[in-house]
């Protein structure tokens, strides 16, 4: 059977780490009840368990706010079935994709798109704005994007995938449990073994190998489990499953369609990474009835709204950006897709370079803080994880060895590198180069800052 499965599914044998209501599978063990309709369409998903992963991040003004975001995963089964699911109404959208002409503007969780990354989708944007010289531009998000997917709407467009408009009933089983979920808080699991809504209560909850005993299941269910779709108004796809950035891509078929027919009407260019856009044409006439054509468009998509704090609109002239939506047009730089274009340069975002450097040197401060010196297995570990020792996978394989890090992906750096690879004459990697040098400063700094605590501690 495993023969058979289908080349969309990455890493068959892979078997997630996190505990479920399930035991733990791979895709390649359980390929034969996947791949089968007539299981798939009797089959009892369990509820999704929820995580808020709480991130702090920057409005307008500078200042920092508390931004949840809610992921919700299933079962490892369960998982498995909407990967697969996943891939075969990927298969489906693209060909109607090609059909309609929009293969190359929704860019997010495309099969067919192997091998193209972040990197390349930012330097098709860039590179336009770069041969108009002067042009105008408009770039932002959709505010709740997943959360507000009407489900209703969603079920018309996934007809258009099939012939006739009749949904399977495998798919239809699939796609139900998708948006009809019923979500599980893993605080009330961890409440259930008397363990802290921490990393290392979550991490002690995963080293179960299932969350909870099947009685334990039968009893709890009824009371621990809510449907938000349910008090959302029959909205929302959960992120976090493998099926919901397809489903996603599905639901904005039309509206993806006509907002290229207005850029192509101007010359222009549209492009949209999940709930990611950028819109760019090259006169300031075509750009006032281009963002007024997007902004209709998209009042007309149920529960489509324009993100009113991250969306702004652009002016690129003599090689600088100003920003439209301020009176006195400041110069600025365009945020996409991780990386920043100031009409001359392009960068990562400074954003994305802080956050690197953050966690850099919190490891460093774990690492010194008490100890003059550490571990040279520890200190390996920090160098592979935050210096070029780990930008080559395959380079230091006895140092990745002894530290039990052999067969990694990279870090940081790697991206870093891929990313000036697409970009070879812009700069890159000048935020990231002195990256060594700034471990062994805060190293020094935080053993004389140990050293001094320590001699306080002895005095007293």
């Amino acid at each position: 059977m495993t023969d058979s499965i289908p080349p969309y599914i990455k890493k068959p044998h892979t078997i997630k780490s996190y505990v479920h209501f399930d035991f733990r599978t791979s895709f390649a063990a359980k390929a034969n009840l996947v791949m089968d309709p007539g299981f798939v369409k009797s089959y009892a998903f369990y509820p999704l368990i929820q995580r808020d992963l709480r991130r702090m991040k920057p409005d307008g003004h500078g200042k920092f706010f508390n931004d949840p975001r809610p992921i919700k995963y299933a079962a490892h089964l369960d998982r498995c079935i909407y990967q697969y699911y996943s891939g075969l109404l990927n298969e489906r959208y693209n060909d109607v994709a090609t059909e309609i002409g929009i293969g190359d503007c929704a860019i997010a969780y495309r099969a067919h798109l192997k091998g193209q990354s972040n990197c390349d989708f930012a330097l098709r944007a860039f590179s336009k704005m770069r041969d108009l010289e002067a042009c105008f531009a408009y770039a932002g998000d959709f505010e709740d994007f997943f959360e507000t997917l009407d489900h209703a709407y969603l079920k018309k467009q996934v007809r258009r995938l099939f012939p006739g408009g009749a949904i399977p009933d495998d798919y239809y089983h699939v796609l139900k449990n998708a948006t009809r979920h019923s979500v599980w808080d893993i605080e009330k699991l961890l409440d259930h073994y008397g363990l802290p809504y921490t990393k290392s209560g979550v991490k002690r909850l995963n080293n179960r190998g299932r969350v909870l005993s099947s009685d334990e299941f039968k009893n709890m269910v009824g009371a621990s489990v809510e449907r938000p779709w349910r008090e959302n108004g029959e909205k929302g796809v959960p992120q976090g499953l493998p099926i919901s950035g397809t489903l996603a891509n599905i639901y904005m078929l039309e509206f993806d369609a006509a907002v290229k027919a207005v850029a192509e009407r101007h010359d222009g260019l549209y492009m949209r990474y999940s709930d990611d856009f950028i819109f760019v044409v090259p006169t300031e006439k075509g750009f006032e009835e281009g963002r007024d054509e997007f902004s209709r468009l998209a009042g007309t998509m149920p529960s489509l709204k324009i993100h009113p704090r991250k969306t702004h609109s652009f002016r690129m002239v003599d090689g600088g950006v100003y920003l439209l939506d301020s009176e006195d047009e400041p110069k600025c730089a365009i945020d996409y897709l991780g990386f920043s274009f100031d009409g001359t340069s392009v960068r990562l975002r400074q954003r994305t370079i802080g956050r690197f450097y953050k966690r850099m040197y919190r490891r460093v401060g774990r690492l010194y803080k008490w100890k003059f010196r550490p571990a040279k297995k520890r200190v390996d570990s920090l160098y592979l994880e935050y210096s070029d020792w780990g930008r080559k996978p395959k380079r230091n394989a006895k140092v990745r060895e002894r530290v039990g890090k052999s067969g990694g992906r990279g870090n940081f750096l790697t991206y870093a590198e891929r990313a000036q690879n697409a970009f070879p004459n812009d700069p890159i990697l000048v935020d990231v180069k002195n990256h060594k040098r700034k471990i062994r400063r805060r190293a020094k700094k935080v053993r004389e800052s140990g050293r001094r605590h320590r001699s306080a501690l002895r005095s007293t």
